[in-house]
């Protein structure tokens, strides 16, 4: 099976790691110590932070830890019901477990006590003195499920380590923070990128312009994951196994609708609109695009489209607001909605000054 660039040249060790030479020593440092922590890896989209975490696990039980295989686990949420399970998908190897809470749903909070208690449970092999637990997007995961986490983690620190995966700690409770050692995973740099692009390009006999290189890393935002995808797109459409400097970014299908959200709010800030958008909101949602990403992409559009500072300021103010609230909250229209309104009264007064 032919796999995808990004897939087939994608570092397996701390040693083949292309970028942030600093945190790569940091923790080659760490998986030496024996003593690893709880850790919090932080850093946006397309940073790297699976790709590290799967190094330093290979850095920590060595070839094993590539011994992957996805299993779906039957997991009864409720001790006194055990015939009402929820099937969840799972990685795991002989010495880890990797769960993403958005998979679960409403009921995290058992399943990923669940989940830990069984990893915990059964002894580390080869040595080693305890097994990893990686739940990835952990933003995604309540307020209780992150109280619970918090206990369970220090119930069983002596057998299980837990690596927490997110775009921003902002999410995490400041208890569960406090108990985990943060790593921030910043975006590579424009050159990073580039010379990342460079080398998958020579591996693949490919010869890709410096000039197409830079535009890639301009038009991806320094997302490496979009990056290799991109190229590789470009290489497929091409006649030959040599990229020139013309690029094509195909808008996504939710980044045309939600600049079809944002004309609509600044075209006219009344009731009937607000509906409007609401109905429009609730088809984002219904297509699985995460909330806070709505509400992000939906308020860079519209600072994009303002000349005043003071709109601006306000804008991302009322987005942060609501980002917060959105994460203690439940009905993520609800907060989506009270962005938009608030937007639609602070544009609208700045108008009629």
């Amino acid at each position: 099976m032919s796999l995808l660039w990004v897939d087939k040249h994608r570092p397996k060790s701390l040693d083949e790691m292309d970028y942030h030479d600093d945190l790569t020593e940091r923790l080659r440092r760490i998986a030496k110590s024996g003593e690893m922590p709880h850790l919090l890896i932080a850093g946006p989209r397309g940073a790297g932070k699976a790709t590290r975490v799967q190094a330093l696990l290979r850095e920590i039980y060595g070839p094993g830890a590539e011994m992957r295989k996805v299993e779906t686990r039957q997991v009864a949420p409720n001790p006194n019901t055990p015939s009402n399970t929820i099937d969840i998908q799972v990685v795991v190897s002989n010495h880890h477990l990797s769960v993403t809470p958005s998979d679960i749903g409403n009921k995290d909070r058992a399943v990923i006590m669940q989940l830990i208690k069984e990893v915990a449970q059964h002894p580390p092999i080869g040595g080693h003195t305890f097994k990893v637990v990686v739940i990835e997007d952990a933003g995604c995961l309540s307020i209780d499920a992150q109280a619970a986490l918090r206990r369970t983690m220090e119930k069983f620190m002596k057998t299980c380590r837990i690596i927490l995966t997110c775009d921003s700690v902002s999410k995490i409770i400041a208890p569960l923070r406090s108990r985990c050692l943060p790593i921030r995973v910043a975006a590579p740099s424009n050159e990073d990128v580039q010379r990342v692009l460079q080398k998958v390009a020579a591996k693949e006999s490919v010869k890709l312009a410096p000039e197409f290189a830079h535009k890639i890393a301009e038009a991806t935002s320094r997302d490496m994951l979009r990056a290799l995808l991109m190229m590789e797109s470009a290489q497929a459409q091409a006649n030959s196994n040599s990229l020139g400097k013309e690029i094509t970014c195909p808008r996504e299908a939710w980044e045309q609708a939600i600049d079809k959200v944002a004309k609509k709010v600044l075209s006219d800030q009344s009731p009937k609109m607000a509906m409007e958008v609401r109905a429009n909101v609730y088809e984002l949602l219904a297509a699985c695009l995460p909330p806070v990403f709505i509400l992000k992409e939906l308020c860079r559009k519209l600072v994009a489209e303002q000349h005043s500072e003071s709109l601006k300021q306000s804008t991302l103010a009322a987005a942060a607001h609501f980002e917060s609230t959105m994460n203690h909250g439940t009905k993520d229209i609800f907060h989506i909605e009270a962005f938009v309104l608030r937007f639609m009264a602070d544009y609208k007064a700045s108008v009629q000054r």
